[in-house]
């Protein structure tokens, strides 16, 4: 859920900027403005400004090329691409998600609109959203699914909402009573897929996307109980979209804004993520009360909202920051917020040390590529404001030279006729570099003919001939973290630690690997980002945490060597563990069912860790191994195959000697496979029958039975009752069982 979530608010972030960003054809060349990213045009590198054409506000294409922003979207086919949507692309073999690529199914795709937008699509007979690309899992007919609205959602059995089940929803009388956030049937309000207890759905009324009511009580769904207690119904109504208000208190998001008079509060702004209101006493931002606003003279400061005034102050944030001059001046660049006033500047309400600052101006930035790092400049001095780490602050680069000074492809970098400079959380002025060979590396490297860099500073002892980044961060949730580095010769280790506090780099060593041969020009990560295992032309090697060294992978293939998820990897003949080969298993159709139990060609098994080191002993279990599977993707505890379900009985496994393990899968009798579906917390059901764990669970309306987990926990329920949860424990035992494997 985490993942997904935050998925969605980097969807969100980059839809609310796409109508702020397009192309710019002139002078022969053709830019690219995102005034978000970026605060002046880049320069779109190979488009042919003839044929150069914009397809939407983030692709255009050439008569060779197809761009995504103003980088090239790379395979893409340029004669069969089109915009379809204005995060969305589609060529003949793939359809694009930004510049994310998703090989489709000619013969079994489709997008879902909403009017004109694309909000779902269709690949192998799975329905897919479009905010990460996540697959709907509890999606029950695929071939009778449809699109309500941006987020709710249809089939032949429920209604969804962002693929979410709505539970006793009756679909003969669901309506959407309020785009993408409140629906209601005959029984029943939903704010999203969750319903309001004790909402009338015959009264029900929205006000705005913050509250709703009926005949007795206002609800709102920002609120922690979703109801606004004592609240006056009948004289509440709405104000803007996230206020309310009723004859005695204003709330916003369903919390009291405390000392608001009833009768002049209004609304200044909900733009932008934030919420300013006032009234005849005071000025508001969300609920906090701004000391000292003026509320007849206060306004938003429109081309840089985190910014507002009045008739003698100015605010950042809502705080105080300076007196009002009258020479205002905005100066934004980057994410920073850079305002003048009068002689003073400010970013992010941060004063900077400048001088001379009637003078100052922002040094244009073709590249904005560390958007926490802008430039400027007076009559006299170079200076970065920096962003990262600390508080906002500017700083001197010494000794820079005005007029030759320049910024380079990449922002941390920069340099004038003699010198070039690294800026993080501080200004790096590099020793002995050789500028017309410098080249910027990734990930804060750098070199020329002789030298390597890192964030601005020297490594001794590796030459640049050769010279690659293996690994960044092979410990990286340590505090020393160290990177594998090889050049035309060696293979490094190269340790390196940051100050928590400043940012700055503080130590660097670098260590040649001497315990076991590799051949340096070949020798690269088997699985990038993610990765344990690595290999050469000829080996593959292992970096042990424990015994802190780099080790050979015994009898394994390089050119088959594949990693797989938690430490497991295989090749075209074996299995590994944290570097060892698991004897007496084939890798041949090897793959992950659950958690240590696996399957190949020739059976399924359970992987039994004797020592916690990778000593497994393969237990053989009695499953039919090409259909053997996990009954849904996001339950644990069970399984199928074509002649059963099992649920497998984490109490007993734990305690199981080799012998026994079968005996922890138990079969549910007569479970009919094809409608089998598991809720998780231990229940299931089939068209015939409920089952908590194996056993079945008798009495309940099997059609209408579900499991949800509302806001006071898992609720087990059909459409006439609500049932005591006796299953939940066996969730605390499998958490235990994941818990003694990470221990």
């Amino acid at each position: 859920m985490k993942s997904r979530l935050s998925k969605i608010v980097i969807f969100v972030f980059l839809v609310a900027n796409l109508g702020m960003a397009e192309y710019i054809k002139k002078d022969n060349a053709v830019y690219y403005k995102d005034e978000i990213g970026q605060a002046d045009e880049k320069k779109v590198n190979d488009a042919d400004f003839k044929t150069f054409v914009e397809l939407n506000k983030i692709y255009g294409k050439d008569s060779k090329n197809v761009f995504y922003g103003d980088e090239k979207l790379e395979n893409a086919d340029f004669k069969t691409f089109q915009a379809v949507g204005e995060n969305i692309g589609r060529d003949k073999d793939n359809f694009y998600w930004y510049n994310q690529k998703v090989k489709i199914n000619p013969k079994d795709f489709k997008f879902y609109k909403n009017k004109d937008k694309i909000v779902y699509f269709r690949n192998n007979g799975k329905i897919y959203d479009l905010k990460g690309l996540d697959e709907l899992n509890e999606i029950e007919d695929v071939d009778t699914f449809e699109v309500l609205d941006d987020e709710y959602s249809k089939d032949k059995h429920n209604i969804y909402y962002g693929g979410v089940t709505l539970s006793d929803v009756d679909m003969d009388t669901f309506q959407i009573i309020m785009p993408n956030y409140y629906a209601k049937d005959k029984n029943s309000v939903y704010s999203r897929h969750k319903k309001i207890k004790g909402a009338n759905p015959k009264t029900i009324k929205v006000l705005n996307i913050a509250y709703i009511k009926d005949d007795k009580t206002v609800f709102s769904d920002f609120s922690f109980s979703s109801t606004l207690k004592n609240a006056d119904v009948k004289s509440f109504e709405a104000l803007g979209q996230y206020y309310g208000k009723d004859k005695n208190n204003v709330y916003l998001m369903g919390e009291k804004i405390k000392k608001a008079d009833v009768k002049t509060f209004q609304v200044i702004s909900e733009e932008f993520f934030k919420h300013y209101s006032k009234d005849k006493n005071n000025v508001y931002l969300e609920t906090y009360i701004i000391e000292g606003a003026d509320p007849k003279t206060f306004e938003i400061i429109k081309e840089e909202p985190s910014y507002s005034k009045d008739k003698k102050y100015l605010y950042y944030s809502g705080e105080k920051i300076d007196e009002i001059k009258d020479n205002l001046k905005i100066m934004s660049a980057g994410v920073l917020d850079i305002i003048k006033n009068g002689n003073r500047i400010y970013a992010n309400g941060n004063r900077l040390d400048i001088e001379n600052p009637e003078n100052f101006k922002i040094i244009k930035n073709d590249y904005y590529s560390n958007p926490n790092i802008i430039y400027g400049k007076n009559d006299k001095n170079i200076y970065v404001i920096i962003g990262n780490g600390q508080k906002i602050r500017s700083k001197v680069i010494k000794d820079a030279d005005i007029n030759s000074f320049e910024i380079m492809k990449i922002g941390a970098y920069s340099r004038d006729k003699n010198n070039i400079y690294f800026t993080y959380s501080d200004v790096v002025q590099m020793k002995d570099v050789d500028k017309d060979s410098f080249t910027i590396g990734e990930h804060g490297f750098s070199y020329d003919k002789n030298s390597v860099y890192f964030y601005g500073k020297k490594i001794d002892g590796i030459s640049p001939k050769g010279f690659k980044i293996v690994d960044l961060a092979v410990n990286s949730w340590k505090p020393v973290t160290f990177a594998l580095l090889t050049d035309s010769k060696n293979l490094y280790k190269f340790i390196y630690e940051f100050d928590p506090e400043t940012y700055k780099l503080k130590n660097t060593k670098l260590v040649t690997v001497t315990n076991v041969k590799v051949d340096a020009p070949s020798f690269e990560i088997v699985k990038e980002d993610t990765g344990s295992y690595y290999r050469d032309n000829d080996s593959v090697f292992y970096y042990d945490m424990n015994k802190n060294e780099l080790r050979k992978v015994e009898g394994s293939n390089s050119k088959s060597f594949v990693e797989m998820d938690n430490f497991f990897a295989k090749d075209n003949k074996n299995v590994y563990y944290v570097g060892k080969q698991i004897r007496n298993i084939s890798s041949e159709g090897f793959k992950f069912v659950g958690p240590d139990i696996a399957k190949n060609k020739n059976g399924v098994y359970f992987l039994k860790d004797k020592t916690g080191e990778g000593d497994y002993e393969i237990v053989p279990l009695n499953f039919d191994s090409a259909s053997f599977d996990i009954a849904n993707k996001d339950t644990s505890n069970y399984f199928k195959d074509k002649n059963g379900i099992y649920y497998l009985d984490y109490g007993k496994l734990l305690n199981s000697e080799s012998k026994d393990v079968q005996n922890a899968f138990i079969k549910l009798e007569g479970a009919d496979i094809p409608t089998f579906k598991a809720f998780g917390y231990g229940y299931s059901k089939d068209k015939n029958r409920v089952y908590c764990e194996y056993k079945e669970f008798k009495g309940v309306d099997v059609p209408s039975f579900t499991v949800v987990l509302e806001d006071e926990g898992v609720v087990v329920k059909d459409k006439n009752r609500i049932y005591k949860n006796e299953c939940e424990w066996q969730v605390k035992i499998i958490l235990s069982y994941i818990l003694v494997k990470l221990l």
